[in-house]
């Protein structure tokens, strides 16, 4: 496997929490000034309008080719600002439904100019609180429609939707892989998938690999989030510093199913230094990488078809003392 690793942009940015930020903010420009500086970087996510807008994208993409980083995806931003308290696409409201496709729509025509033909939706605010609160069926049909208008915008730019159990809200309609697969096959279009984070598949209590697994059986792997939490939200910290043995097979997955995307920091790191923090990662993940391809896959493969948990424990085991 030889997957290149990117970050969002956002991971750059101030490093805050609920309680205040910790250190100084920076300009998109110096964000990615600061991304370029990290060993092993080659790509980055972007938001828009936070951080890209149609008028200043070009100058955006200069920035960019002078850092020597590639535009990996661009990313509408639909969630916290007050026009979606009560959704984007779910919205009740006709017109702020509209706003949130059109700017799905401007983000596509952003990583036109950029280069990129990717996206990563996340509905953030799509959801309910409260039981008795929402119209299921409603709220479906309207984020159905929502992302079949950006899909057909352009069938040549894959967009993928970001599942995440809750948070901000209590219960996130796309809430998991399988519902990212759902939402696809429904609509039918082949640019519609799943954008898959390790941490929100561990909040959602699944197998991060298995997620890989059931998305790409379908082609809706769209793109892969790395990261860690301690499965009870969305801490975003290090690779590998919670659940090494997880990435380990997570990884194993990816390359197993022919996955050759990118691999995308997504990081806050709150009190750490970001550069630190992300150039870490990358090292785990190359660390990982290379027990992957030190496996003695056929030796797996067979303790699996056999269903030994002895075995495969043994053989993971092994290349532990090995390295």
């Amino acid at each position: 496997m030889n997957n290149a690793y990117a970050a969002g942009l956002w991971v750059f940015a101030q490093s805050a929490e609920k309680f205040g930020g910790y250190t100084a903010t920076a300009t998109v420009r110096q964000q990615i000034q600061l991304a370029a500086s990290v060993p092993g970087l080659k790509g980055l996510e972007l938001i828009s309008p936070l951080h890209v807008t149609l008028q200043n994208a070009r100058e955006v993409k200069g920035w960019l080719e002078d850092a020597g980083i590639q535009p990996v995806s661009v990313n509408p931003y639909v969630w916290t600002e007050p026009a979606w308290k009560r959704g984007a696409f779910t919205s009740p409201d006709p017109a702020v439904r509209q706003q949130a496709i059109d700017r799905g729509k401007e983000a596509i025509e952003i990583g036109h100019i950029l280069g990129t033909r990717r996206m990563c939706l996340w509905p953030g605010e799509d959801g309910w609180d409260y039981h008795f609160q929402a119209d299921y069926r409603a709220l479906w049909d309207r984020e159905a429609d929502g992302v079949r208008q950006l899909a057909e915008f352009d069938p040549e730019t894959r967009i993928g939707v970001e599942y995440k159990h809750h948070e901000p809200r209590t219960h996130m309609l796309i809430g998991s892989a399988a519902k990212a697969a759902l939402l696809g096959c429904e609509l039918g279009l082949p640019n519609v998938g799943g954008y898959l984070d390790f941490g929100h598949a561990l909040v959602a209590k699944e197998n991060p690999s298995e997620s890989v697994v059931l998305l790409s059986r379908l082609d809706r792997l769209v793109g892969v989030h790395v990261n860690d939490n301690y499965g009870q939200g969305d801490d975003d910290i290090m690779v590998g510093s919670v659940h090494p043995w997880e990435t380990v097979e997570f990884l194993l997955t990816l390359d197993e199913v022919g996955y050759d995307g990118w691999l995308t920091l997504d990081l806050v790191p709150t009190r750490e230094d970001v550069v630190a923090a992300c150039a870490h990662s990358i090292r785990a993940l190359d660390a990982y990488q290379s027990l992957v391809r030190n496996l003695d896959r056929e030796a797996l493969r067979q303790a699996q078809r056999e269903m030994d948990a002895v075995e495969a424990q043994r053989l993971i085991h092994e290349l532990l003392v090995r390295a």
